[in-house]
């Protein structure tokens, strides 16, 4: 019988999703709210840090999540209000969100999945 080393569990980067997150507000509130359904979330294997990244193809070794649409489904979610900095609303926006997404990027680069994590 062989026994694997078990996989180290590293968490998703929280400040790396938020300033990710803060990037995207800052683009799509600049001047006029323009949310862009092109921008995506992406999060290395390596470290679990986060980006903001047009959507192309996948990079080996990335996950990526839809700003619009699949993180953030309400309309108009990703509008800032009044007197409210790209960060503050980020933090808010990865606050209702932060489990879930926790839960996906486990997911995503589990052994157990196919595709780019594929023994």
């Amino acid at each position: 019988m062989t026994s694997e080393a078990p996989v180290p569990r590293i968490p998703l980067d929280y400040p790396s999703a938020r300033d990710a997150i803060a990037d995207y507000l800052l683009q799509v509130n600049h001047g006029a709210y323009r949310p862009d359904r092109k921008k995506v979330l992406s999060v290395r294997k390596t470290d679990r840090t986060a980006s903001l990244r047009d959507a192309t193809s996948p990079v080996r070794g990335e996950a990526y999540y839809f700003i619009e649409g699949e993180l953030f489904p309400e309309k108009e979610a990703t509008r800032l209000r009044a007197g409210e900095t790209p960060r503050e609303r980020a933090e808010k926006l990865l606050d209702g969100i932060w489990a879930q997404l926790q839960v996906w990027n486990a997911y995503d680069f589990a052994r157990s999945t196919i595709g780019m994590n594929a023994p």
